[in-house]
């Protein structure tokens, strides 16, 4: 219980608790009353004067109250030295009483013990600080490796997978023995026209539009690859009746023009398809000559269409080329 203080200890109290909240509180912060502030402080040192005059030596509890100046409402108020002085500096009691004799050693122990919960508050944030700007950072390594990684795989000017990803693709569709890999090579007819008439800004815009259309024309599990400079290839797994169909949209989305700065562009390509047939090793250097010879023969034989080959299912070597070739307007009519 509080000792009663007398009035001369009261008024001093009342003085150092005042002089107190005029230093700490101009530019605080703080949204309590300067008077609130002093009750809360008033009310500390009473506590702490009557540690003083109590049995044993307090040390624990005067820890505790130091402790208690870390805390709301002080919580967001830089007030270590004023507080050291504020309470440091107050004499209560008469010359060689307990309380005089003792409030500098309870008083000292409230303060190291405010000291050390702001020391530890100010570790804990720099912790929490650390901890964000760690996790940032490592955001952003994780961000920037993606996006290494995708530009070691994929195409810079259509964002399709290139050759590398392509053959990564392949080899783990191989590895499915429910269904084959198929594979369609397309060219476009006559792209070197499309440059030297309308420059090369404008063949790009064609290449951009062309590999949309591509995405927008195939089955989900598709990888789409920009494998040269005019030249797409589409990897699938698929069984053999398939191919045909992808082939035929592939030349339907093909049909339109390409609007363009220059305005529209006419477009069309050539498709050869190949097969690897499931449970076959599946080469991919093998699947794609297939494919390219099977591309050629459609140019050869007018250009707009698509033409059909797979490995052979008893000696892994290319097969003929389907007799039954269709031209594009027989793609689109079926």
């Amino acid at each position: 219980m509080a000792a009663e203080l007398d009035t001369q200890t009261a008024a001093i109290v009342a003085a150092t608790t005042r002089d107190w909240v005029r230093a700490v509180y101009p530019g605080s912060g703080l949204t309590v009353e300067p008077e609130h502030l002093e009750q809360v402080f008033a009310a500390i040192v009473d506590e702490l004067l009557n540690l003083a005059q109590s049995e044993p030596f307090p040390v624990p509890a005067a820890r505790a109250i130091g402790r208690r100046l870390a805390e709301a409402p002080f919580d967001r108020t830089r007030m270590l030295a004023p507080a050291t002085r504020a309470l440091l500096g107050f004499a209560p009691g008469e010359p060689g009483s307990l309380v005089a004799t003792r409030w500098p050693f309870v008083a000292s122990h409230a303060i190291d013990s405010y000291a050390e919960a702001l020391q530890q508050r100010a570790l804990a944030q720099q912790e929490r600080n650390l901890t964000a700007a760690v996790s940032v950072r490592v955001q952003e390594i994780a961000a920037l490796q993606n996006r290494l990684r995708h530009e070691a795989t994929h195409d810079a000017l259509t964002d399709l997978a290139n050759r590398s990803l392509l053959q990564e693709r392949v080899r783990v569709m191989a590895t499915d023995h429910t269904r084959g890999v198929g594979l369609l090579l397309i060219d476009l007819d006559d792209f070197k026209q499309i440059n030297d008439g309308y420059g090369h800004s404008v063949g790009d815009e064609v290449l951009v539009e062309i590999s949309r259309r591509l995405r927008a024309a195939c089955p989900d599990e598709t990888v789409v690859c920009r494998y040269g400079g005019d030249e797409f290839v589409l990897a699938l797994p698929a069984r053999r009746n398939t191919l045909a169909e992808v082939a035929m949209r592939v030349l339907t989305a093909l049909h339109d023009p390409v609007p363009t700065d220059a305005g529209p562009v006419p477009v069309s390509a050539s498709v050869g398809t190949a097969f690897s047939p499931p449970g076959r090793p599946c080469d991919f250097s093998d699947l794609l000559r297939s494919a390219d010879r099977a591309m050629y023969s459609a140019k050869t034989a007018g250009k707009r269409q698509f033409a059909l080959s797979e490995l052979g299912d008893s000696d892994g070597e290319p097969g003929g080329y389907d007799a039954a070739r269709l031209d594009y307007g027989a793609a689109v009519a079926g």
